[in-house]
């Protein structure tokens, strides 16, 4: 009988290491096809990664071109600037000369003071003037 028993022990034995070899490959096959993935995964990263370098180069050289067109549109404005003066002095210019304007004449009926006259009013003592 205790070779009876010897025996059912082996083969519980060699039953659970079948059972587990069997689990183990299961998640081998599992974490291989999640290696797969994520090697997948790495790859688009890459890809994308690649992608928006270049897309910030592109962008990069657009803004510094920007950037030179604005210096040499002010450097262009200190030239004429510079150059400005000189032409006013160098181009022809009408003189039109003044003439004098003729005394202001008082208005028939209108009656002023002199302190009414020489005093400058603003808006806000107009409604203030008759108190």
């Amino acid at each position: 009988m205790s070779q009876d028993n010897e025996l059912r022990r082996l083969e519980q034995f060699v039953e659970k290491l079948l059972v587990r070899f069997s689990e183990l490959r299961a998640e081998k096959v599992k974490l291989l096809q999640e290696l797969r993935e994520r090697e997948l995964q790495i790859d688009n990263l890459r890809t994308t990664l690649s992608s928006k370098d270049m897309e910030r180069s592109e962008i990069s050289q657009r803004v510094g071109k920007l950037v030179e067109q604005i210096e040499e549109w002010e450097a262009g404005l200190v030239d004429i600037a510079t150059v400005a003066p000189v032409l006013a002095v160098t181009e022809d210019i009408e003189v039109i000369p003044e003439v004098e304007a003729p005394p202001a004449k008082p208005i028939v009926g209108e009656h002023k003071s002199e302190e009414e006259g020489r005093v400058q009013k603003n808006l806000f003592s107009i409604g203030n003037q008759h108190k």
